[in-house]
């Protein structure tokens, strides 16, 4: 007599209506957490409580479940934001469907690259057109020399999936308050006449090209490969880069780059490590030569724009692929973060005595997530886009949070 396995009798019984649902869930948590190429589908089943043979009826193989996840949380955001014009109703309705979506952004960002091209095209028009449906709502009755509505709307976009990335520091309970609160902030921002500081742009602000090989090259070697690298990183993904990719770039061997990094990852570390330790000299400067709080977070953000435009492809590495590091790597980058954050929420205190620490915290996390979110929009990096950025970054860390 054949004996069946334990998981499929116990499937066969007590088999849940929404498993299908449960997968999923389940799946889209560990791609966000560790990464689509560092999950296998029995972590999926495990995690489940299910055999794999159960988890093979409902999805044939794991890019499935990756296309499904983005399917579902894209499809929650074109439900929210279908048929409404008026902004702040699209506002409320994407923060209501931010917590059971907010993987999206950590998702794209560095796992789309295991989509074929076909289905990447969709889902980026998919995205775009939320995006753009909410601009829509934001540029209605808007005055012409607001901030622009599409700049507006993905920073919205960012805020509501920057929970993805990093939890916010405050109490479940507050934490669709505070965010309500930063997404109103950025839909008023954009709907009062601009007042942009002068950010006349210099060389070192304009953005890194997309092509890692256009202009030139620095003559030492092991520069040419750790830029070229980093912004490979962020517009293939970082698994899906190779020394060989890199070397070509450059003009070298792809064993060659061992000649100055031991591995791939020694080449994120590196870069991670750059992009940390030139925000800390920045801030450094800025509290040098300030007199009070107000006027160190206004430069802060000017900074901080700046740096984000020019450096986008670091932001875009630091958000998406640090899961590749080694724990002793990541959890060095996780308090230089928490540190650097600390700074800027005791002067928001320092400003805003009525805040809580963690409320003062969430909106500079929120006021980061602006910046960090439009400078990895392609098609608004350019001339002014820190200026907009920095506005609607600074509405954010004075947004009035209700009781």
């Amino acid at each position: 007599m054949t004996t069946l396995p334990a998981d499929a009798v116990v499937d066969r019984r007590t088999r849940p209506k929404d498993r299908k649902q449960r997968i999923l869930i389940k799946a889209a948590e560990l791609f966000r957490a560790s990464g689509y190429a560092a999950v296998a589908m029995s972590d999926i089943a495990a995690g489940v409580g299910i055999g794999p043979s159960a988890l093979y009826r409902h999805y044939r193989n794991k890019q499935e479940l990756l296309l499904a996840a983005f399917d579902q949380a894209l499809s929650r955001y074109e439900e929210a934001v279908r048929g409404v014009d008026d902004p702040f109703e699209v506002a409320r309705n994407v923060v209501g469907i931010a917590a059971q979506s907010q993987t999206l952004d950590a998702l794209w960002s560095r796992d789309k690259g295991h989509v074929g091209p076909v289905a990447r095209s969709d889902l980026r028009v998919r995205i775009v057109e939320v995006s753009e449906t909410i601009a829509a709502a934001i540029a209605k009755d808007a005055p012409p020399d607001a901030v622009p509505a599409d700049a507006a709307a993905w920073s919205i976009l960012a805020m509501v999936n920057w929970p993805g990335h990093r939890p916010l520091p405050v109490p479940p309970g507050d934490r669709d308050r505070v965010l309500s609160a930063a997404v109103r902030a950025a839909v008023e921002c954009a709907r009062r006449p601009d007042s942009s500081p002068d950010m006349a742009p210099r060389v070192t602000d304009l953005p890194v090209p997309m092509d890692p090989g256009a202009g030139l090259l620095p003559v030492a070697r092991r520069e040419a490969v750790l830029n070229a690298a980093i912004t490979m990183f962020a517009v293939h993904g970082y698994s899906n880069v190779s020394l060989d990719d890199i070397g070509d770039v450059v003009g070298i061997a792809g064993p060659s780059v061992y000649n100055h990094f031991s591995s791939k990852r020694e080449l994120l570390a590196c870069g991670l490590d750059r992009a940390v330790a030139a925000m800390w000299l920045e801030l450094g400067q800025v509290l040098s030569r300030s007199v009070d709080a107000a006027q160190a977070l206004d430069d802060l953000l000017a900074c901080y724009a700046r740096f984000a435009q020019a450096h986008w492809d670091l932001i875009a590495v630091s958000l998406s692929h640090s899961v590749a590091l080694d724990d002793e790597a990541l959890l060095a980058l996780a308090r230089a973060y928490q540190d650097y954050v600390g700074e800027w929420r005791r002067l928001v205190q320092a400003c805003r005595p009525e805040l809580r620490s963690d409320e003062a915290h969430a909106l500079v996390e929120l006021a980061l997530a602006v910046i960090n979110g439009v400078v990895r929009v392609d098609n608004l990096r350019g001339p002014v886009l820190p200026g907009h950025a920095q506005l609607l970054a600074k509405a954010v860390l004075n947004a009035p949070l209700a009781v």
